[in-house]
């Protein structure tokens, strides 16, 4: 059996002693060497999918000495969007781009422009953010049927994206369970898929 075969073998209560003797075992030579040669490829395959301009665009590492002159940073960025526009704009994601209309992308592009430096910690600088940011929570939560509940207060932040977002609602759960049900050590159900990403304590 191939050593990367392993890693799809069911072997039920035994699994936790297999998985101790395992990392004791990675650790002798012999397996190490095993071990990274099979690897090997397998990163090297990574490598090249989360680096295809590697060697092929300069890699700016160090703030340099000297400023680039603004046209080449753009023709640059240019460049990249070129090759990746693509990928997307054939239909190949199901997900990461949520609409693709050239008139709305140009809209949202325009937006962002005239936002862009905004900032939501200042809003006695920029109470407009503060509108708007009240406005997508409201619009969310009667979305939700929040207009049903007369008697709860709805409430919510605008996040930097869907991580963050996840984070903040298991961050209230949590809270919530502490505050209400008195749980001071909650713990997650989560997909054996997943299992890797959280601890046992679920945290």
């Amino acid at each position: 059996m191939d050593i990367k075969d392993l890693a799809s073998v069911k072997l039920g209560p035994l699994e936790p002693l297999v998985a101790r003797i395992y990392r004791y075992a990675k650790r002798l030579p012999i397996v190490k060497e095993r071990l990274e040669a099979e690897y090997a490829p397998i990163m090297e395959e990574l490598r090249k999918s989360a680096k295809p301009y590697a060697g092929d665009v300069a890699s700016h590492t160090v703030l340099p000495a000297e400023g680039r002159a603004r046209a080449d940073i753009l023709a640059e960025i240019r460049d990249l969007d070129r090759r990746e526009t693509d990928r997307w704009k054939d239909g190949y994601v199901s997900g990461a781009v949520y609409h693709g209309d050239p008139e709305h992308i140009a809209f949202l592009n325009e937006a962002y422009a005239i936002t862009s430096q905004t900032n939501p910690l200042h809003s006695d600088l920029w109470p407009s953010i503060a509108k708007y940011e009240a406005e997508i929570v409201s619009m969310t939560a009667n979305m939700l049927s929040a207009q049903r509940a007369t008697d709860a207060q709805v409430c919510g932040a605008v996040s930097s994206g869907g991580t963050e977002s996840i984070m903040l609602a298991m961050r209230s759960y949590r809270d919530w369970a502490r505050d209400t049900k008195g749980i001071s050590s909650p713990e997650l159900v989560v997909p054996t898929t997943a299992h890797a990403a959280f601890d046992k304590s679920g945290r």
